[in-house]
């Protein structure tokens, strides 16, 4: 396992990661340079177009270090490995410099890259990375600095040990400042400022020279101490095949794997027999094997989805249960219903979800049915941005059309007192230049936050405690406006604490329609009821009768509007003649619109829904 390298590549959205994947492809033979695609690895072509990674992408490579043999050279930059590992390739080189002084070899490893998203609806994906290599790229673009993600993925890395490569790219932009951002790392990392590497992912400057600091500076795999050949694998994403069933993507830990060998999944007590291992290059190759160290796949031909669970260890048949430590299972912090627009695709959408979630850990749902919309499913999300992908995978990938509430974080309420809630809280970092501090303060401030420290750096770092629903609304929006897009911000949940809230009931003639309806802040209800009501007037169609729209909270009706009819003229056919005669058409017609008001119940069109969701 000595010549084999496991590591991702941490950085914020837009730093370059992809890009920086894409030329260490082509130094390593992958893919012959010009002539591919950008983003090869970001596959789907959501992430394409958005230009951001939304899902982690593994790849192998082979790379050959020229190395002096029999200097000592090569023993002291990877160490000397235990004595069942996979020996060194060499290959002599045709003509020798003749000032080399020792013959000269090319030793081949397996570099095994895992390309993580860098927004934070995604950061459990990254985590699910960190858990399978040894080390990682820490990238940040020069012209803007470390970001609040940044900082947060790299805890992670060193919580799981791993080791750390500070690189700063875009170098060969005019405006890049590169000293102010490796000051700027320098001080965050706790290390000297010649330990950080330059580079520019897009002209491919310095990238050959970061492969050989990466292979003598991230260690090998270490296999972990349990029974002689008992097989532990980590599994760290799949996806399901028509055909082949659950392919689970594994980083294997000790053993090996083969095609016929019977496994077992701990979590779920699942055995099954191997009908294929291979590599990721980056297309799925098949393998006669995969050993401890490796990233590979295993196609498990379980049809049953809800069997594999990523996190979940496999292990040998026989073996006692001895899982891996695996990461935590995410919970989603925001709920949207979703439901088909025509209620006969009910049960695609159910395995449409079923099936995302296999490859989407982070994705939960459960049945609903309403008056309106007929039957869907509550989903979880882990962000505002996750959720709009989800929408788009679901349209794209299996032909839906589907209505999305907006989302919503979820509020505990009171069982003994109904009037009581809590609502979460999360911790949020805020990273800015120094002249938008007061701005970003204010705006804190206005979205309910509780101010906790700050950091006087390179960069200004607020930390805060901030209401979710604050974070899922318009917070990022405003953050971007009033720093002219230079801050960044990471949040996680924290707690759960008391407020005050209650239900928004939106009425349409007097009765409540539970689609409009949600939980808000009583700080935020007038707002929102007088938008809700505004709203509505403008997409429900005019009827025979009079249509009133108020919104209720706490008992009161905050809010209010109305849609008015349509009315014929029942007096164009007189001509002439007493006003009386007049009058009394028009009373006939008050009177007649009074009755289909009150037996008649509106028909809210599916188009409504649909379009107030998407405006919200």
């Amino acid at each position: 396992m000595i010549n084999i390298r496991n590591f991702a590549i941490i950085a914020h959205v837009d730093h370059g990661k992809s890009t920086l994947a894409d030329r260490i492809l082509e130094i390593t033979g992958v893919v012959e340079k010009g002539k591919h695609v950008e983003q090869l690895l970001d596959k789907n072509p959501i992430s394409r177009e958005r230009g951001i990674t939304i899902k982690l992408a593994p790849v192998r490579m082979m790379y050959q270090m020229r190395c002096e043999v029999g200097s000592g050279r090569l023993e002291n930059e990877v160490g000397s490995g235990k004595s069942n590992d996979q020996k060194y390739q060499e290959i002599p080189l045709q003509n020798p410099a003749s000032h080399v002084s020792h013959p000269t070899s090319y030793v081949s490893y397996i570099l095994n890259l895992i390309d993580t998203p860098g927004h934070v609806d995604f950061s459990y994906e990254v985590e699910r990375t960190l858990a399978c290599v040894e080390g990682a790229i820490l990238l940040v673009d020069a012209t803007q600095g470390i970001q609040a993600q940044t900082i947060a993925h790299t805890y992670k890395a060193i919580e799981q040990n791993l080791t750390i490569i500070p690189v700063v790219n875009k170098i060969d932009i005019s405006h890049a400042q590169v000293k102010k951002t490796k000051e700027e790392l320098s001080e965050f990392l706790g290390i000297n400022e010649n330990d950080i590497y330059e580079i520019s992912a897009k002209t491919g400057q310095n990238i050959d020279e970061l492969l050989k600091v990466l292979i003598t500076t991230i260690p090998p795999p270490i296999s972990s101490l349990n029974a002689v050949g008992n097989v532990r694998a980590l599994i760290f994403d799949s996806y399901f095949d028509q055909f082949r069933g659950v392919i689970a993507f594994v980083r294997v830990f000790n053993g090996m794997i083969k095609k016929g060998e019977k496994l077992k999944l701990i979590a779920t007590n699942c055995y099954f027999e191997v009908e294929e291992v291979g590599i990721f290059t980056p297309n799925i190759q098949s393998k006669e094997d995969l050993r401890s160290g490796e990233i590979g796949y295993i196609v498990t031909k379980l049809k049953d989805i809800h069997q594999v669970h990523v996190g979940d260890t496999i292990q040998s048949e026989k073996s006692l249960d001895d899982p891996l430590p695996g990461y935590r299972k995410n919970k989603p912090m925001v709920f949207a219903s979703v439901f088909p627009t025509d209620s006969d695709d009910f049960v695609r959408l159910k395995d449409s979800l079923e099936k995302l979630s296999l490859n989407d850990a982070s994705l939960s749902s459960v049945t609903i049915n309403s008056k309106a919309l007929g039957s869907g499913f509550r989903v979880g999300f882990l962000g505002l941005l996750h959720a709009d992908v989800v929408r788009e995978r679901l349209e794209r990938e299996f032909d839906l059309s589907i209505i999305l509430t907006p989302p919503t974080v979820e509020y505990k309420q009171k069982i003994k007192n109904q009037n009581e809630f809590e609502e979460p809280i999360t911790d949020v970092t805020i990273v800015t230049p120094q002249e938008y501090t007061g701005p970003v303060m204010r705006l804190c401030e206005q979205s309910r936050g509780r101010f906790i420290t700050m950091d006087n750096k390179i960069h200004i770092y607020l930390h805060y405690e901030i209401p979710l629903a604050e974070i899922v609304a318009t917070f990022f929006d405003q953050l971007k406006t009033v720093t002219s897009g230079f801050a960044s911000f990471d949040w996680t949940f924290k707690k759960y604490e008391s407020c005050d809230a209650g239900k928004l009931l939106i009425l349409i003639n007097g009765d409540p329609v539970e689609e409009f309806s949600e939980y808000v802040v009583t700080q935020r209800s007038q707002v929102r009821g007088q938008f809700l009501t505004s709203r509505l007037k403008d997409l429900i169609p005019r009827q025979q009768y009079e249509v009133r729209i108020q919104a209720e909270f706490k008992g009161k009706i905050i809010a209010s509007t109305r849609v008015a009819p349509y009315r014929k003229d029942v007096t164009g056919k007189l001509y002439g003649g007493d006003r009386t005669r007049k009058d009394k058409l028009l009373d006939k017609q008050k009177k007649g619109k009074k009755s289909m008001k009150n037996i008649g119940k509106i028909e809210i069109p599916k188009e409504v829904f649909l379009n107030l969701f998407k405006n919200r």
